[in-house]
């Protein structure tokens, strides 16, 4: 049986048993198709793709010595027709639409192969217009049934809460009933820092541990080896300008040591932001810290918090700030 008198059935027999192979050739198939249809081929009572070439000749060169190596033909007005945007539409429907990525990205190795495919071709322009749409709807709906959809599924992922976003925006940093004045808001400080750096070895001690004693610079420092990266005041008070004198010391270190020196306070009063900033340091409040937490994924939000949970548990070592952040956090898993 020649090539050209071949049936719908036996030339989508043909198809199924090289798809493995030659993936794309699905959607030349189809393109194939829709090229015919909009050029109405089955109209022309053609028996073979010579017949469809002499109604629509084939464009063969771009420009002079330039082959064109996808199939171009001329319409009967003078403008061409290529098969590459069918081919394009037929990936894009695989690909993009029904996520079949199992599906090959090669629209210019594909539309350059057409002529392997012209015992097709000459199938093709013999078939009724009924013929060549049932064909297609077959091809893409074997394809969709044997290539996996890889689309993206919502409910596979287990989300979780930002629990230090959620901390900073609910917990009561100032000190409760048998707790250190200032130990939550270091103690997040600390969390904040340990997960915002984790390239650098940060350091901190109880409330109220003399810095200078230590031979350290602020109330949270941030090493890389032997340099001091970062620095950081924490105060567990609204600040006012008028208290800007009194850290005069800790920006100077902090500048003669060349790291970043930050000082966080629940808030500033009038002036204090810009009075601070003048001396060289990043002023951050709660708002601060939250809008880079917000930005963060959920190991970096998880690292903030079993950080300050290790501060109070094992630095500070007291049991009320310890128990007041388990409930917290023990509510705030549940939220959605």
């Amino acid at each position: 049986m020649a090539n050209r008198k071949m049936t719908p059935d036996e030339l989508y027999r043909q198809f199924i048993e090289g798809f493995p192979r030659r993936k794309f050739s699905a959607g030349l198939l189809v393109s194939f198709i829709e090229l015919f249809v909009e050029l109405e081929v089955h109209s022309l009572g053609a028996s073979g793709f010579d017949d469809v070439l002499a109604a629509f000749p084939r464009k063969e060169f771009h420009a002079p010595g330039k082959r064109a190596n996808t199939l171009i033909v001329r319409l009967p007005n003078g403008d061409t027709l290529s098969l590459r945007p069918f081919y394009n539409d037929a990936e894009r429907f695989f690909r993009v639409e029904h996520k079949r990525f199992d599906y090959p990205s090669c629209a210019p190795h594909a539309t350059q192969a057409w002529q392997d495919y012209r015992n097709w071709l000459d199938a093709l322009s013999s078939f009724s217009r009924r013929e060549m749409k049932d064909l297609r709807n077959r091809v893409i709906a074997y394809v969709l049934e044997t290539l996996e959809s890889q689309e993206f599924d919502p409910g596979s992922i287990r989300t979780e809460p930002p629990l230090f976003s959620l901390l900073l925006k609910g917990f009561d940093m100032t000190a409760r009933k048998g707790e250190p004045t200032g130990a939550a808001f270091q103690g997040t400080v600390f969390g904040f820092l340990r997960a915002d750096n984790p390239h650098l070895q940060i350091e901190i001690d109880k409330v109220r541990t003399g810095s200078k004693r230590l031979q350290r610079v602020g109330d949270v420092d941030g090493w890389e080896g032997a340099r001091l990266a970062i620095t950081a005041e924490v105060k567990q008070f609204s600040f006012k300008a008028s208290g800007v004198p009194d850290i005069e010391a800790f920006a100077n270190e902090a500048g003669r040591r060349g790291s970043i020196g930050m000082f966080v306070a629940l808030g500033f009063e009038d002036g204090a932001r810009k009075a601070i900033e003048a001396l060289g340091l990043k002023a951050l409040d709660i708002d601060d810290l939250l809008g880079i937490a917000e930005l963060w994924d959920p190991v970096k939000q998880r690292t903030a918090v079993a950080s300050l949970i290790y501060y109070a548990k094992h630095v500070e070592k007291n049991a009320s700030l310890a128990r007041r952040l388990d409930d917290f956090l023990e509510d705030a898993k549940h939220l959605d």
